[in-house]
C-alpha cells in the first residue's frame, strides 16, 4: 500500500492550522471534519484525487451549484468502468455505528479518568478456501491482463531412446503430440460494501474501513474463486479440477469401500478403504508421483472419515498419519479442498495428482483490487462511501493427449 506523504502532510498541516483557532465558523468545522475524515482515507491508501473530488462535490452540493457533467467520449477508462459497476449495486448493507449518545451509558462504571479501550485487532468467523489457490499446492500464475493466455502441453512418452551401432544412420522423429490449453479470465467481484462518514472516522485508530474491507473482500474472493476451480461446470465459470478430470479422460479408480478393512457391510458407494488409495497410486505414473506438488485433495469431512477407519477387531487402522503435521496417506500429503465431495454414491471425493499440472491464473491488473464509489445513488447525498473489490481468475488442467499418462487420478464411489 503506497501513502501520499506529500498530501497527508498538507492535510495534517492544514488541520494544525484550523485547531489552533478558538472558535470556528460553520465552514471552518465542516472544513476541520474533512480533513480528519481526508487523513484516515490516505492512511489507508485512498487516492488523494477521490479525496479532493469528495469535498468538491459535497461543497458544490451544500452550496446548491451542479457541477457539470463531462460527456460519455471524454470521460476516463476508469471513470466509465466505474460508471458501468454503478448499475450492479445490488446490496443495501450500510456499515454505521449506531447512536453515540445510546452509547455513552457504557461508561457509567469504569470511573471518571479510566476510558474504555479497543482492541486493534479482528477476530472473524472463518471458512477455508481449496487448495487449487494456494501456490504452494498447485501453478500459480499471476498476469497484467486477461487476454487469452495458451500454454503449450507436449506429449513424446511414445519415444525412446535406442540402442546403435557404430556407423549406422540417423533417423528423425519428431515430438509425439503437442497442444496447448488456453486461460481466459473471468470477473470475480465482491458484494458493495458500505460505511458511512462517521464509521469512517471513527474507526481510524483502531480498524480503518479499508483495512477492514480488504480482511473479508479478500477472504470472500478466494473461497468464491476457489471453489469454481475445484467445482465449476465451464458453463460461464472455469472448468473446476474434479469435472476437467471427467471431460478430459483421466483414470479414475472405483471405490471398493472399507469393509476389506473394518469387516463392515459399507461398499464402494458409501466409504472408501485402503485398496481405493493403493490403486489410485498404482496408476498415478511415478513421474507425477515423485513431484513435490503430488498430493491427494479431499475435504476435511472426508479427512476425518478416513482417519476414523478401525481394522477388524476394532483397533485404528492408521491410514492416515502425520508428517511434520501435515496429514499423509501411503506418503502423499492431504490437501484440503472443502469444495469437492462427501463421500456418497456417485461422487468423486478424493483426487491424487501432481498439482504442477493444475495451472490457477489471477489477473492482477489496473482493475483488480479495491474501487471506491462515492456518486451510486445512495450514497453522497447521506454521507457515505462504498467500496468493491474486483479479480479476474481462470484455471486448467495442463494436459491435452490421452495417450499419454495422467497427472491426475480420481478415486469414485459407484452408484
Amino acid at each position: 500500500m503506497q501513502i501520499n506523504l506529500e498530501a497527508l502532510t498538507g492535510y495534517l498541516a492544514e488541520l494544525n492550522d484550523l485547531s489552533n483557532k478558538p472558535n470556528h465558523n460553520p465552514q471552518e468545522k465542516r472544513r476541520f471534519a474533512f480533513c480528519q475524515t481526508a487523513i484516515a482515507a490516505i492512511r489507508s491508501g485512498v487516492d488523494v484525487d477521490e479525496v479532493d473530488e469528495l469535498y468538491r462535490t459535497d461543497m458544490a452540493k451544500r452550496g446548491g451549484v451542479t457541477l457539470p457533467a463531462k460527456p460519455v467520449s471524454l470521460l476516463t477508462r476508469e471513470e466509465r468502468i466505474e460508471a458501468k459497476a454503478w448499475k450492479n449495486f445490488v446490496e443495501q448493507r450500510d456499515m454505521v455505528e449506531g447512536s453515540t449518545v445510546a452509547q455513552l451509558g457504557t461508561y457509567n462504571a469504569l470511573g471518571f479518568f479510566v476510558p474504555t479501550d479497543f482492541y486493534p485487532q479482528l477476530f472473524r468467523a472463518l471458512k477455508a478456501s481449496d487448495a487449487v489457490y494456494d501456490d504452494d499446492a498447485v501453478t500459480v500464475i499471476k498476469s497484467t491482463n486477461g487476454r487469452p493466455l495458451p500454454i503449450p502441453t507436449a506429449n513424446d512418452t511414445a519415444t525412446v531412446a535406442s540402442v546403435i551401432s557404430e556407423g549406422s544412420s540417423e533417423s528423425v522423429v519428431d515430438i509425439d503430440s503437442t497442444g496447448h490449453q488456453v486461460l481466459g479470465a473471468y470477473t470475480y467481484r465482491s458484494p458493495r460494501f458500505v460505511a458511512s462518514y462517521e464509521a469512517f472516522e471513527d474507526l481510524e485508530g483502531t480498524l480503518s474501513t479499508v483495512n477492514l474491507l480488504r480482511e473479508f473482500s479478500a477472504d470472500r474472493l478466494q473461497r468464491g474463486i476457489s471453489k469454481d476451480l475445484i467445482s465449476g461446470d465451464g458453463s460461464g465459470k472455469p472448468l473446476g479440477l474434479a469435472n476437467a478430470i471427467i471431460a478430459q479422460g483421466c483414470p479414475i479408480v472405483t471405490a471398493s469401500g472399507s469393509a476389506v478393512n473394518d469387516g463392515s457391510a459399507a461398499t464402494g458407494a458409501n466409504s472408501l478403504g485402503s485398496p481405493d488409495f493403493a490403486a489410485a497410486i498404482r496408476a498415478l505414473d511415478d513421474s507425477y508421483a515423485q513431484s513435490p506438488k503430488a498430493a491427494f485433495f479431499c475435504n476435511k469431512k472426508t479427512l476425518a472419515t478416513l482417519e476414523a477407519l478401525t481394522d477388524k477387531v476394532g483397533q485404528k487402522l492408521n491410514l492416515v498419519n502425520y508428517d511434520q503435521g501435515w496429514p499423509c496417506i501411503m506418503g502423499f500429503r492431504i490437501r484440503i479442498a472443502p469444495s469437492m465431495d462427501d463421500i456418497g454414491p456417485s461422487k468423486m471425493p478424493v483426487i491424487l495428482g501432481d498439482g504442477r499440472y493444475w495451472v490457477t491464473r489471477l489477473v492482477v491488473d489496473e482493475n483488480s483490487g479495491i474501487r471506491v464509489y462515492r456518486e451510486a445513488p445512495g450514497l453522497i447525498e447521506a454521507g457515505k462511501l462504498a467500496f468493491r473489490t474486483f479479480v479476474r481468475a481462470d484455471g486448467a488442467m495442463l494436459w491435452t493427449d490421452s495417450s499419454s499418462p495422467s497427472p491426475f487420478i480420481g478415486i469414485q464411489n459407484h452408484s
